[in-house]
């Protein structure tokens, strides 16, 4: 099936006791169904973006497990520009849950 295999990850957002929570998937699709695997949880939206910030400023205090998974400096400013901005680096609308 064709789709976003090829893509490292993408944000979803899920609201929780009034609280909007990023986290980062990655689709993988098996006999046609897709299935979103959870990479790394940045927390409540409003700790995410400061976070981001945070790690671009000082990069070596990125966390590990997202180096390892392949992720670079580049993505990072690319997710604060997506979280800043509300559209992703490809200009599809994020759905943040209401």
């Amino acid at each position: 099936m064709k789709g976003k295999e090829g893509t490292k990850g993408f944000f979803v957002f899920s609201k929780k006791h009034g609280r909007t929570y990023v986290y980062l998937v990655r689709a993988t699709y098996k006999h046609q169904k897709k299935k979103n695997i959870p990479l790394f949880s940045f927390g409540r939206l409003e700790d995410a973006l400061n976070n981001l910030y945070d790690w671009r400023e000082d990069f070596e205090q990125f966390p590990p497990i997202l180096t390892d998974l392949g992720f670079t400096w580049e993505d990072l400013h690319d997710w604060i520009l997506t979280l800043e901005t509300g559209y992703s680096k490809y200009g599809r609308k994020l759905c943040i849950a209401k």
